[in-house]
């Protein structure tokens, strides 16, 4: 597909639902790559960096539907090719009720992506009858299950198909085309745990990281979610001013900084927007309130007041240090004395 991801380019700002992403060239050549060649797209990053959202934002760019299945360390790897209930079905035989297999079996996302008309006879009436376009499988924090996960799927990424031999069935395979594209398979890892180097070699890799100025790198991203775009209706004027989204990014950062020096894990890029939401949220532009510099002042004290909350999420128990969420939410809040909340 000459054309995949044409309809975007760097730069450009698209909705995802009630979101929206903020594309790269770099997500673009990555994404037309992995596509290209038949292989997923590993996309490795710090939680935050948007990792998922890039799998949404394609799936939403191509027209395609999105399968997307979270791993966690219990996972089985057949669950993402299919889960079979056979609790269920040993309960409905003990009551002596009619067997139907159809409502036993689950399609996994693998399924769903390479066998979508093999799988409408076991799929919720919700999806049955749809016709995608094509199809985008979201495999989102791999690096959670054990090695057993990612090696499994060698074959099954690798030829495209497998088979479930108790329903006699091969799913895959076959040619592909303008009707019938392949799927778009793309995998989150957060670096928890290494990944196999089989696993490796056969994937497109896209590191996400932020830019060397992750404050300005942070603005810019919140902008596409909060900031004026001309052409998009309702948008021509900004959600949030762009010095509450830099007060924002400030704190975020310094936070960053106060738990990286003591070795815990940091606020992202995901803490700056929900912070941003919730501001938008409790204080919404309103006939009664037409003064903007009114309400960007009081969305100003709620992010001091509510910083610490969103951005200080480990226990440390030193009160002195910058990292202490107790101490550091009573200092802001005093910091945004003579607001008082709603």
């Amino acid at each position: 597909m000459r054309g995949l991801f044409s309809n975007v380019y760097d730069g450009l700002v698209s909705p995802v639902d009630t979101t929206w992403h903020q594309w790269a060239q770099a997500e673009i050549d990555a994404l037309r790559l992995a596509y290209a060649a038949g292989r997923p797209l590993l996309v490795r990053g710090e939680p935050g960096t948007g990792k998922t959202q890039l799998a949404r934002a394609a799936a939403q760019a191509l027209g395609w539907k999105l399968h997307a299945e979270t791993i966690h360390p219990r996972f089985e790897p057949h669950e993402l090719r299919y889960r079979f209930d056979a609790v269920r079905r040993l309960a409905d035989a003990q009551a002596q009720q009619t067997l139907d297999d159809t409502c036993y079996w689950q399609p996994g996302v693998l399924w769903k992506a390479y066998g979508w008309a093999e799988a409408q006879a076991y799929l919720p009436a919700a999806e049955q009858n749809q016709n995608p376009t094509g199809h985008v499988v979201l495999i989102d924090e791999i690096d959670k299950a054990d090695s057993d996960l990612p090696n499994s799927l060698l074959e099954v990424l690798g030829q495209r198909r497998f088979n479930i031999p108790a329903l006699g069935l091969e799913i895959g395979g076959g040619a592909s085309g303008k009707d019938r594209p392949q799927p778009l398979v793309i995998i989150t890892t957060n670096e928890e745990r290494e990944l196999p180097a089989a696993f490796l070699r056969r994937c497109v890799v896209l590191s996400l990281a932020p830019d060397a100025d992750y404050h300005a790198w942070l603005i810019q991203r919140g902008q596409a979610h909060f900031g004026a775009l001309p052409g998009v209706p309702g948008r021509e004027q900004p959600l949030l001013a762009p010095e509450l989204l830099a007060e924002a990014a400030r704190q975020l950062v310094a936070d960053r900084d106060a738990l990286g020096s003591l070795g815990l894990s940091r606020p992202g890029l995901a803490e700056y927007l929900d912070l941003l939401y919730a501001l938008h949220t409790l204080i919404p532009p309103n006939e009664a309130q037409v003064d903007a510099e009114a309400r960007t002042r009081e969305q100003q004290t709620w992010l001091k007041r509510l910083s610490a909350y969103s951005f200080l999420k480990h226990p440390v128990d030193d009160g002195s240090s910058p990292a202490h969420q107790p101490s550091q939410a009573r200092g802001r809040r005093e910091d945004a004395a003579g607001q008082e909340p709603r």
